[in-house]
This record gives structure tokens, sequence and C-alpha cells, in this order.
């Protein structure tokens, strides 16, 4: 069975969703905010890419663990929640969509968080 990432088209499909993500919201912030999130950009698509790989643990939670210092909670739900909309607008079913957010959203909640080196 192909891991969550293969199913919804691997890295290119995640780096450019969040890439649009922050498209959407960067029209809403002012310069010196955008030069501030592209660090968050980077590291929200890095982390979702990990937590929809097939690593085993404990390299999923060690990895994801320093992917999520300095993700911002707020914009990362935002971001999912905009993932999930995508995917059901692009026609995948409402059910990988869900197990998807619960993957991603799941381990970022068990990962130690927040420092905020990314912000």
């Amino acid at each position: 069975m192909k891991c969550l990432l293969d199913q919804v088209g691997g890295t290119q499909f995640v780096n450019q969703t969040v890439s649009e993500f922050y498209q959407v919201i960067g029209r809403q912030l002012s310069s010196f905010e955008a030069c501030d999130h592209k660090k968050q950009q980077s590291r929200q698509a890095q982390f979702i890419n990990h937590a929809l790989s097939a690593q085993p643990e404990p390299v999923l939670s060690h990895r994801a663990n320093f992917l999520a210092r300095g993700l911002n909670p707020a914009l990362f739900e935002a971001l999912l929640e905009y993932i999930e909309a995508r995917l059901l607008e692009l026609g995948f079913s409402w059910q990988l969509s869900k197990q998807l957010v619960k993957t991603a959203g799941g381990l970022y909640d068990r990962c130690e968080q927040h420092l905020s080196i990314a912000c």
C-alpha cells in the first residue's frame, strides 16, 4: 500500500499546495510579515512531507520533533484546513483528506513544541 505522501502526488504536490497557501495569505500580509513567513513555509512543507512519508519509528518522531520546532500553531492548523479543502477540490476522497489531516495533525500534536525558531 502506498504511503499518504504518494497517494496525494508526492512532495511536489505538498510543496505546491503549501506555496499556494502562502500566496493566498500573503495578500493579507505586509511585505515585512511576508518575508518572515518564508521560513515558516519551508518548515511546514518539510514537516507535512515527512509526516505523510513512510518513515519508521523512531525516525518519524525524532525528525518531526525537530521540524515542529518553530512552527506557528495557528498557521499550521490553517494550512491543514487549506490542504484538506484543496484535496476535496481536486477530487480526492474525503476519507483521504481526513486521514491526511489526522496523520499530520496528530504527529504535530505529539511533538515537543514550540521553540519559535522559524516564525
